[in-house]
This record gives C-alpha cells, sequence and structure tokens, in this order.
C-alpha cells in the first residue's frame, strides 16, 4: 500500500457550531444537524475530496463513541418515556459519522467504523489493506478522530492505494511522511468556558 494524501486537524475548546463553520471552507453544503464525531471525521476527511474515488473504502475509527447521542437517546426513552425521534436513534451509533463522510464525499465502497484501541493504525490498515489487495476497492480512505477535555482534539485521515511496500509504520507521521499533509490547527476559543 501507498499514501498518496493525508490531513491532519487539531484544537481545543471548540464548539459544534464553530466546527460546522471551519467545515464550510471545504463543503459546500455541510450536514445540519450532525454530531461532534461526524464533524471532526469530516474536517479530517473533507481536504482530501480531490483526491478520492467514488467506489473507495472508508474505514474510521474514534477513541469514544457518540456517547452523548446515545445518552440523549436513553434519557427520552427511558427516563422520560417518549418515543425516539428517527434523528436521534440513527445517530446513536458511532457508524453515522462514516455515513456522513461517505455521502458528504461522494463513496461508495465499503464503510466500517471501529472503536480505536492500542495499535489502532494498525488495525485500520490491515482492514484497508485487506481490501486493497483483493480489489475489493482501488483506494481507502482511513481515519482517526481521538478527542478529550483536557488535550482537545485531533482527527488524521490518509488516502491510501495499492502498490509501493507494505506499510509497517504504525504511527500517523511515520505513515504521512512521504506526502504533503494538509493541516488545520484550529485556535482556541477564548469563550469556552
Amino acid at each position: 500500500m501507498k499514501v498518496i494524501a493525508a490531513s491532519e486537524v487539531r484544537g481545543c475548546n471548540h464548539s459544534d457550531s464553530q466546527l460546522k463553520a471551519a467545515l464550510g471552507t471545504y463543503l459546500s453544503s455541510p450536514p445540519r444537524r450532525t454530531d461532534r464525531l461526524t464533524l471532526l471525521a469530516l474536517l479530517a476527511a473533507a481536504p482530501l475530496k480531490a483526491h478520492m474515488q467514488a467506489d473507495s473504502g472508508l474505514y474510521l475509527a474514534a477513541t469514544y463513541p457518540a456517547r452523548q447521542n446515545m445518552f440523549a437517546l436513553l434519557e427520552n426513552v427511558c427516563a422520560q418515556q417518549r418515543l425516539p425521534k428517527p434523528f436521534e436513534f440513527v445517530n446513536s451509533v458511532s457508524n453515522a459519522a462514516g455515513f456522513h463522510v461517505a455521502q458528504q464525499l461522494g463513496l461508495q465502497g465499503p464503510n466500517l467504523f471501529i472503536g480505536a484501541g492500542p495499535q489502532v493504525w494498525g488495525h485500520l490498515l490491515d482492514l484497508a489493506g485487506n481490501d486493497l489487495e483483493r480489489a475489493q476497492v482501488r483506494q481507502a480512505l482511513v481515519l482517526l478522530v481521538e478527542e478529550d477535555q483536557q488535550d482537545g482534539f485531533s482527527a488524521q485521515s490518509l488516502v491510501l492505494e495499492p502498490g509501493g511496500d507494505a506499510l509497517s509504520a504504525r504511527d500517523f507521521s511515520v505513515l504521512s511522511d512521504s506526502v504533503e499533509v494538509v493541516r488545520l490547527e484550529l485556535e482556541a476559543d477564548s469563550t469556552s468556558v
């Protein structure tokens, strides 16, 4: 496999509306109702749209699921005894982020979400590499979204194609060192608490 394009987004203390505004730089009509995981995945993937083919596979990992959506759904259904709204139900699963990325980029290949643990780049590369090797896809978009309250967020993406040497590196900086990385560093929001 070889890396043909890469993108990385970093920031801290940004509201969802600020992330959506930043996304407007890359997408003419970003999704209206979506969660933070989706916004971060889109921010990492959208700059690479020009490098992508429609039959590309999408392999997304995150260090956290769409927890806020699941909690809101459970609160409404269990505690409030209300029926779930379709949007709440669909976005209660983390693979909704993959759906939105594929829709916005026009990707029609396999779409897979995994929870990130140790060695996540290795797992993502194994999954994408397997599909590339078997010619299930001609390209793979591999994404990792990480966020915590203290360190902020990081979203990294790679576009892979068959050919070249096997990718043995398991770190974004090493994997992306052969291409120019599109970097977006969002400034800290001084109004956030």
